[in-house]
């Protein structure tokens, strides 16, 4: 089939790129040919709809807080995309997102859908509860990215180390982020990309690597906490814009605390330190869980 992909994030950091590129080796792999993409925070384009066989919407960071969203109706436009797929007789996917604070009356869009998939429990809940609609769950695409071992990697012995934090999701007056005294002689290892206002985007197979001779990774981003499972060390995380890692944690059957405030992270980086048992159950029950089947 020619396949259209609207919300292409592989530009948004090393995460989003990983998951964009084993999203579309499955793709190929099963002879499909993806005609078109459609750059975060942009789409969907009707001229591609109307061209292609299938509409593949990335869901990441896109469907949630419909109303008050910082790209005022993208989501709605990428749901609106996807309808009119279906009219023209189009199939049409949903997959790899979060479901959360969108408004009701998707219900019949997401019925009509020829693949519906979330990255967690609490959005699979959550749209169930709203839409009446029960999409499958699959880990984020970029835990099946294939890590090639043959980069070189960055060598941090055992110590921990710091990633990326977003002002956003921080209490007013509680700002911080690499540069805070409590990472006082950590090394950073960041994603690059729009996200983090840079124009190169780290290298996803670099930072899993690296990672494996780190001892905890300390980080305020989703895939922060993909690379560093992927990499079988324990993390810290400071809270994110939704409830995909609450989901992930709940999926998982884990205990894992996420931090609200810097005081908070300061405990569970302790905490992270001593409870490394309780990661390796995630991490086990992480590469136990099959990966999304394409289309």
């Amino acid at each position: 089939m020619k396949v259209y992909i609207a919300n292409d994030t592989s530009r948004y950091h090393a995460g989003s790129w990983a998951a964009m590129a084993s999203l579309r080796e499955k793709l190929i792999a099963k002879g499909h040919d993806i005609t078109c993409s459609t750059l975060r925070p942009h789409g969907p384009d009707l001229k591609a709809i109307h061209e292609c066989d299938a509409i593949i919407v990335n869901g990441e960071g896109a469907l949630n807080n419909e109303r008050t969203s910082w790209h005022k109706g993208r989501a709605s436009s990428l749901l609106e995309g996807l309808k009119l797929a279906k009219q023209l007789g189009k199939k049409a996917y949903l997959i790899n997102c979060v479901w959360q604070k969108m408004n009701p009356g998707w219900r019949n869009v997401l019925k009509s859908l020829d693949g519906l998939w979330v990255r967690e429990i609490c959005s699979q809940k959550e749209m169930e509860k709203t839409q009446g609609v029960k999409p499958q769950m699959y880990l984020d695409l970029s835990y099946s990215y294939k890590v090639d071992e043959s980069k070189e990697s960055g060598q941090f012995s055992g110590k921990d180390v710091v990633g990326t934090f977003y002002p956003r999701n921080m209490h007013r007056f509680d700002a911080f982020d690499h540069t805070h005294p409590m990472f006082t002689g950590m090394p950073r290892l960041n994603f690059g990309g729009e996200a983090e206002r840079l124009d190169s985007i780290a290298d996803w197979s670099y930072i899993v690597s690296s990672l494996r001779n780190a001892n905890i990774y300390i980080t305020g981003q989703h895939h922060g906490v993909y690379a560093a499972s992927k990499a079988r060390i324990p993390f810290a995380i400071f809270r994110v814009n939704t409830h995909k890692l609450e989901g992930l944690f709940k999926w998982a059957g884990v205990n894992i605390p996420i931090a609200k405030s810097r005081k908070q992270l300061e405990k569970i980086i302790k905490w992270a330190r001593i409870h490394k048992d309780v990661y390796e159950q995630l991490f086990d029950w992480m590469e136990q869980q099959p990966v999304w089947p394409g289309i």
